[in-house]
This record gives C-alpha cells, structure tokens and sequence, in this order.
C-alpha cells in the first residue's frame, strides 16, 4: 500500500495553548495547517504515523527509532506536569525494518524512552484528537551523517514501507532559519531570511526541487541555523518525485522560520 500522507511541519511549543496562551493566537495560520493535515489523517484512517524528529535521543552514526510500549506526551520541561497522551509504538513495523536494514549501511539502532520528545509530542497531540488506535514510530536523524546519507536512507525506508499493508503517515518537524530577526534567539542574520525564502521558492518547483534543496550549501545552512534540512532530506527520499508539495503555512512572528507543507501524495502515489 502507497504511503498515504506525507508532511514537514513546525513543532513549535507556543502552538500548544497551555504553554503559548496568548502567543498560541498569532500562530493561527500554522494551527489551521495541522488541522488540515490532521482531517486527512481521519479520513485516511491512518494505523501509523511516523515522525521524524531531531529533538529526540539521536544516535552519532545511526538513525534511530524510540519503541517504548508507552509513548507519553508530556510538556514537562515548558512546566505542564500531566501526561496529556499515551501513544503504542509500531512495533511490528520497526522490528520488520530493522531486519530489513541490519545488513545494509542504513542499518538502525532501536532505543526506549517513555517521554516523547518534545518535537515528536507537539505534532502528535496536534495531529490526533481526532485518531483511534493510531500507532506511532518516533525516528532520529543522525549526529554525525550528512543530508545524502538521510536521503538514501529515505529511499530505502520508502521501499520498505510501500510493501506495507497499514495505512501509513510520514511527519517531519523542524524549523527553518533561527535568525530571522533581532528578537530571534539566535540573534539576527540578513541570510535567514534569503535562507527560508530560497527553500519555499525550491519546494514550489516543478523540476528538479529535491536536486536543489539537496545542493543548499551546508555553510550557508549552519550560518542560518536551520533545524530542518536532515528531517526534510528523508522525507524527500521516502517520497521521491512523486509528490506536489502544498505550502500550507509559513510565519515567522518569533524570530524563527515555521514552515508547513503538505506533499500530496495522492497526484501520483510512490
């Protein structure tokens, strides 16, 4: 079965109202692009999400997968002390694939950690209010490989996943550019916004977009701080040429690039 949804989204804290408040309000225009993705997923009647996060416990050279039996989401770091969610991991699927790569240079590493990640939790709590017995597969980039290692190993995890017989959703987060402006937390680069600009002008491409964003100078991404480019970079390999990226929304209110893409899938399925 194809991969039926494919998404880059911001995993913004503020979008969760008991930690934004009031901030929660401005970034409107990114909460309608999770709903709009999380409508399709209820339509879809997804049976697993997989996200794809960089917040999380990441491995130096492997990519890793988080299988604990109980996934909670929990803002406890931003002061919320509840569990708000408790997800089941897609553990069939991640067993499956880790024998599918253990003789393969993208071989994975399995870890356990009952605290989603705070990149992995802002999405899933955005994405499945409206999910059943939806489970999920939280995934790390690597530390130390570059984009071209998470793109081939997109391409293999797409392999591997059109084969599948769930329903599966595809979900990175990241931000763009952390230096948009002089309240940003970084501080302010006249390159971060030339930096988010060129990537949305590339996704809107009809040819050769992956090619594009794939070249984007690595200098030129550090000097920007962008937090994106490795999660978007597998994404990119799992759907291959086969997407029409949809920009949803893009806001930059807090000094930091957030970007929300929908790849419909749907045009022509991988």
């Amino acid at each position: 079965m194809p991969i039926i949804a494919s998404a880059f989204l911001p995993p913004s804290p503020l979008l969760i109202p008991e930690i934004g408040k009031q901030n929660t309000v401005i970034l409107d225009k990114t909460l309608q692009a999770y709903k709009q993705i999380a409508n399709y997923l209820q339509e879809a009647e997804t049976d697993v999400i997989i996200i794809i996060s960089p917040y999380g416990n990441m491995q130096s050279n492997n990519i890793s997968l988080n299988i604990h039996p109980e996934l909670k989401v929990s803002f406890q770091e931003f002061g919320l002390l509840s569990t708000l969610k408790t997800f089941k991991p897609a553990l069939a699927l991640a067993d499956d694939l880790k024998k599918y790569l253990e003789n393969s240079e993208n071989a994975i590493r399995l870890s356990s950690q009952s605290y989603l990640d705070y990149g992995s939790a802002v999405a899933l709590k955005l994405l499945t209010d409206t999910l059943k017995n939806t489970k999920v597969l939280p995934l790390f980039p690597a530390i130390n490989l570059d984009r071209n290692y998470h793109f081939k190993f997109g391409k293999k995890l797409g392999e591997y996943l059109h084969a599948r017989s769930e329903k599966i959703a595809i979900i990175a987060v990241g931000d763009l550019s952390h230096r948009l402006k002089k309240n940003s937390p970084a501080g302010y680069s006249p390159k971060g916004a030339r930096f988010d600009n060129r990537l949305i002008e590339y996704l809107n491409e009809n040819d050769n977009s992956i090619e594009k964003i794939m070249a984007i100078d690595d200098k030129a991404a550090n000097e920007v701080l962008e937090g994106a480019l490795k999660q978007l970079s597998l994404l990119l390999g799992v759907v291959g040429e086969d997407f029409e990226p949809e920009v949803l929304a893009y806001q930059n209110d807090f000094g930091v690039g957030y970007l929300s893409v929908n790849f419909n899938l749907q045009v022509a399925p991988i």
